[in-house]
């Protein structure tokens, strides 16, 4: 469980989608490895700023690197490369956590407690949540997507994931029906550490596929928070897109 420092040519070898507005704002510094569970990392600075951020990216199941974790508005590239490297270390000890929650087979802490073998694994999941919504931030982004698919669908929504290759702007395809007429509802699923708030690009992103694809309504999902340029943004929306942070999770979670 080494974490390797890299050139930016060993770096480029992996597979991996990049926004082509990152060179723009920021200019890549430094780069790691840690090849034993797949992730790697980059140090940028922030060219309009001029303070430091790190993004770190997973493998997924078809091979290409995804962004997992971000974070920005840090004061050096000491501090950068030091959390960066930390969070890495966090996310390892987080693999063991994720892959026995999403096991059939698995028993959580708690259950185990009161010998009581888990029938739905869905159910016990959002249970699980709801007693510690703080280990939210402990699931990969995907995982993250398909439990906010599995509460709207117990919202009586029929839901559909995208593929994780998505270019952006919407993660779940949910549609609302009842007997006289039905709802396209677009959401987007942002993952993201308490600190660390959506910001006003996000809601961009979201309005602009909206605008192009016109479904009834888009949302937003977070585990974190949105900035007040974020929450000014989406009122422009007109009641087209809402927005859903970390407390409106944990209201979700309190019905289970």
């Amino acid at each position: 469980m080494a974490i390797k420092s890299i050139s930016e040519k060993e770096f480029s070898s992996y597979p991996m989608q990049k926004n082509p507005m990152a060179n723009v704002l920021g200019e890549e510094v430094a780069w790691f490895e840690e090849k034993e569970n797949n992730l790697i990392a980059t140090i940028i600075k922030d060219k309009i700023d001029n303070d430091w951020a790190y993004v770190i990216l997973v493998k997924y199941p078809n091979n290409e690197y995804r962004a997992e974790e971000v974070e920005a508005s840090l004061e050096t590239q000491e501090i950068a490369e030091k959390n960066a490297k930390r969070k890495i270390n966090e996310l390892i000890k987080a693999g063991e956590f994720r892959e026995e929650l999403y096991n059939d087979e698995t028993i959580t802490e708690d259950l185990q407690k009161n010998s009581l073998i888990i029938t739905d694994i869905n159910v016990e999941i959002k249970k699980y949540f709801k007693k510690y919504p703080e280990k939210l931030y402990e699931l990969s982004s995907r995982k993250f997507e398909e439990l906010v698919a599995s509460i709207l669908e117990d919202m009586g929504l029929n839901v559909e994931l995208t593929k994780a290759t998505r270019d952006g702007g919407t993660d779940i395809i949910a549609v609302m029906k009842n007997a006289l007429t039905s709802m396209l509802i677009f959401v987007e699923c942002k993952k993201y550490s308490p600190d660390f708030k959506v910001d006003v690009g996000i809601i961009r992103e979201v309005t602009g596929v909206h605008a192009l694809k016109q479904p009834e309504k888009s949302i937003i999902v977070t585990t974190s928070t949105f900035t007040k340029d974020a929450m000014k943004e989406a009122e422009l929306a007109r009641g087209k897109l809402e927005l859903n942070d970390y407390e409106n999770l944990r209201e979700w979670l309190s019905n289970y």
